[in-house]
């Protein structure tokens, strides 16, 4: 008996392909709800993730026809390996983890767009929206509902207890859950409007669209106010360009979108001549400082244009100049962020791929063989990619992992192949398309060879990345759980402490340090954590002032002034309300003035009391708020015993003055071979 031949099948229409969308749709869904930028939370879904590229190279290597990457997917995807390169050489480690974990869910959805794109008919993502619609608005309710409230699903985006502590939404942020809401109730209707059909099929849909752009009214958020016009006006010039493309009478549609932009640009109109009150009221609000967060960013990007700081850098490159209550997480603006981060040359990569695939978008609506079905869920991607880019003007959309899944599976759709005709540009028949459509091809063996190769490489790297942040995933539920049964502070300093080994966070050192007992502390512990997560993050000086706190509690005043010499950039960064730098500085000198005196050094003690003196003069003895995350030896205004320790400084100071030793400056001088001089030489003057 003959042996039948095997019959390849696509991959994107048989049972594994079926399978594989499956499960990232899930991994999707559950990431809205259980990760957010920090990497130790991407753990499971790293794991989800490499399960799904595995069976996919597998299926590749059984023989799936897979469709053949276009040239746009190709430079998307070597684009992800330079962000990938960057991201693993930036400074700061626990921020090159998180943007790694980031890079990798936007490869696997990218290649999941391109090849779901293949698919006949676009129910499947029409269902995904919907289901992940309903989550999001059962999520809400569950976070508000005091009997049942989640305190904690393994988030860290402000402190260790995690964000559930304000309950604000399915995106660990408010914005994110109106934009989700309403974005997904938009393309949820414009879907029903565009495909034209009207019976009881669609009612559901259409419900479930309404019912999500109600919902996103009830997340605390002005976001929709901008999210929901840009899905209306981007909606209609879509349908018209659609109806245009389709040959169809425009009719009442080309009045309605008439009037719309005839409303539009009087209201503009108006605005710019006699009202600015839109204006206004934009630039007056600043929603959480934004404008001034993007002054200092752009400010700091200057500093290193082309290949920027890596990731972090937006963060921790304005922390000395930034002077208000709170550092910002992120710069709010993902162009800004990503100058800052990645440079010049990944905000021009980016910005090329955004506009290679609005590009795709438009040849592909303007190609006459492409399916009608086809050419909505199109629209939709496009539609899509452009409110999340429009959003990310505003908002860190791409430091959520939802949220980048989101955009890198639109992009992936845009990019997938469509049978069109050609244009010829060089040839005699100039601008004018061949009877015969291209049809859409498979990869050959070799391109298989090489994306399975690829494929291992990122499973590699994923579960690489999973097996080291697998201690704090666990660390963190069980931090939680500790805090819940009312462990002593001891025992959860502990806890801590064994964390930051594997993961050293800010956060943690925050959290760390603020357990401090009251009584006997052990400096030296202290001491090796925070050691231990500066060298990690070496731009975190605010680890740095508490580590140099933490030694001068144990009267090691030389090795705290090796740190501020050591850590603080430049001549010593000015006070702000984030960090008071100079008074931590002037503490240190004062401690160790004392200290001199104690063994009779009185022309050491006199010069550097002076010293202090005149930056205490200049700065204030006093910060004007605490130390975030410190140990508070320095409080607004002071207390009681710091008030009497600067009167005794001060009557000391007299006292040597009245003495008059001669000054001994060697101080002041390097500590080590290649070290800075003393700081804050420029208040001496």
């Amino acid at each position: 008996m003959t042996k039948q031949p095997h019959v390849s099948r696509r991959l994107a229409e048989s049972r594994p392909g079926y399978i594989l969308g499956g499960i990232l749709a899930v991994l999707w869904i559950t990431a809205m709800s259980a990760a957010d930028s920090n990497a130790c939370t991407l753990t499971p879904f790293l794991w989800g993730l490499a399960g799904v590229v595995v069976m996919a190279a597998i299926c590749i290597l059984m023989g799936y026809k897979v469709v053949r990457l276009p040239l746009i997917a190709w430079v998307s995807l070597a684009a992800g390996g330079y962000y990938l390169v960057r991201a693993y050489h930036g400074f700061s480690l626990t921020d090159n983890w998180a943007d790694i974990g980031l890079i990798c869910f936007a490869f696997v959805y990218y290649l999941a767009g391109v090849y779901s794109g293949q698919r006949m008919s676009s129910r499947g993502c029409a269902l995904i929206l919907g289901i992940a619609a309903a989550i999001n608005i059962f999520y809400l309710w569950l976070l508000r509902n005091p009997d049942i409230s989640l305190h904690w699903v393994g988030r860290t985006d402000v402190s260790l207890i995690g964000t559930n502590t304000r309950n604000v939404g399915l995106f660990v942020y408010k914005n994110f859950a109106g934009l989700f809401l309403a974005l997904s109730g938009g393309l949820l209707l414009w879907r029903n409007i565009w495909r034209g059909k009207r019976n009881l099929t669609t009612l559901p849909g259409s419900a479930l669209g309404v019912g999500a752009i109600v919902a996103s009214f009830f997340c605390d958020t002005r976001a929709i106010l901008f999210i929901l016009p840009l899905l209306l006006i981007c909606g209609w010039i879509l349908w018209l360009i659609l109806k245009i493309f389709s040959d169809k009478g425009l009719g009442w549609i080309m009045i309605a979108t008439g009037v719309l932009m005839l409303t539009g640009a009087m209201i503009t109109g108006y605005e710019f001549l006699f009202g600015d009150t839109l204006l206004k009221s934009i630039f007056d609000s600043d929603s959480h400082l934004r404008f001034l967060v993007w002054e200092h960013v752009n400010n700091a990007a200057t500093r290193a244009p082309l290949w920027g700081f890596g990731p972090g850098g937006s963060t921790w490159e304005i922390v000395t100049t930034y002077n208000e209550w709170q550092l910002p997480n992120y710069a709010h603006n993902e162009y800004l962020q990503m100058w800052a981060d990645y440079g010049l040359i990944g905000l021009g990569i980016m910005l090329l791929i955004i506009v290679l695939h609005i590009v795709r978008a438009f040849l592909a609506l303007a190609s006459d063989s492409l399916s009608a079905e086809r050419r909505v869920s199109v629209s939709l991607a496009l539609l899509c990619l452009g409110v999340l880019c429009c959003t990310a003007i505003t908002d860190y959309v791409w430091h959520n992992a939802a949220l980048i899944s989101m955009g890198a599976f639109t992009c992936g759709t845009l990019a997938s192949p469509f049978p069109r005709r050609p244009i010829r540009l060089f040839s005699r028949c100039k601008w004018r398309e061949c009877d015969k459509p291209v049809p859409v091809k498979a990869e050959g063996r070799c391109a298989k060879v090489i994306l399975s190769a690829a494929a291992l490489t990122l499973t590699a790297l994923m579960l690489q990345l999973s097996g080291i942040l697998y201690r704090p995933f666990i660390a963190q539920w069980q931090y939680d759980a500790m805090i819940a049964r009312g462990y002593s502070a001891e025992q959860c300093r502990a806890h801590l402490l064994s964390i930051i080994p594997v993961f050293p966070h800010s956060k943690i050192a925050d959290e760390f340090i603020l357990r401090a007992p009251t009584t006997t502390p052990d400096w030296t512990e202290y001491e090796k954590g925070l050691r231990h997560i500066l060298e990690a993050n070496p731009r975190q000086l605010f680890t740095a002032s508490i580590l140099a706190q933490c030694l001068t509690r144990q009267y090691r005043f030389d090795d705290a002034e090796k740190v501020f010499r050591q850590y603080y950039p430049g001549d010593g960064p000015d006070n702000n309300r984030l960090s008071p730098w100079a008074t931590f500085y002037t503490a240190n000198l004062q401690l160790r003035g004392m200290q001199h005196i104690e063994k009779g050094d009185l022309g050491t003690a006199l010069s550097m009391l002076n010293y202090a003196e005149n930056l205490a003069r200049k700065t204030g003895y006093f910060p004007n708020a605490q130390h975030r995350g410190g140990i508070r030896s320095w409080v607004p205004g002071g207390t009681d015993s710091q008030r009497m320790y600067q009167k005794s400084c001060r009557i000391d100071l007299t006292t040597l003055r009245a003495i008059d030793p001669p000054q001994n400056h060697s101080w002041q001088q390097p500590l080590t071979a290649d070290g800075k001089p003393a700081l804050y030489s420029r208040y001496q003057k």
